[in-house]
């Protein structure tokens, strides 16, 4: 375990350096940016630009998290959350979709999985990022 600092604002925690986060957007801004911001916390990140990817690499490897925008290509976000969900190897990989702030798809696949699935609006800081990634992490391990 390492100790991870609260650089970003964000209150310090012990991070497992190989909890693996799994990020899924076909944006390089926004997948650079937001990959050095997890990195930056001590996760380990893999990245999917499309959805089959995305599912490819979930059913692969061990992933702890995955956060994936929504309109992703390929599959969706919320296609690709579906098949995550209906497969016993992954359906208990704690998911959060991004999404922008007017976007209906994203909530509702929230409200129907009953918060299995989380919902990040764009545009989210780094320190929002890392927040809602640590915490999630924190309550998967206390599972």
């Amino acid at each position: 375990m390492a100790h991870i600092t609260g650089g970003l604002g964000v209150k310090s925690i012990a991070v497992d350096r190989r909890t693996t986060i799994m990020l899924a957007d076909d944006d390089p801004v926004a997948l650079k940016r937001s990959t050095g911001a997890l990195e930056g916390a001590g996760f380990r990140v893999v990245a999917a630009t499309d959805g089959r990817t995305a599912l490819q690499q979930a059913l692969g490897r061990k992933v702890d998290l995955i956060i994936m925008d929504v309109s992703i290509p390929q599959l969706s976000g919320v296609e690709t959350c579906h098949c995550l969900k209906a497969m016993p190897k992954t359906q208990k990989i704690p998911v959060v979709l991004t999404a922008a702030k007017k976007d209906p798809a994203a909530k509702a696949l929230a409200e129907r999985t009953h918060g299995s699935v989380r919902v990040l609006r764009k545009p989210f800081t780094d320190e929002d990022l890392v927040s809602v990634a640590r915490r999630l992490v924190r309550s998967k391990s206390l599972i």
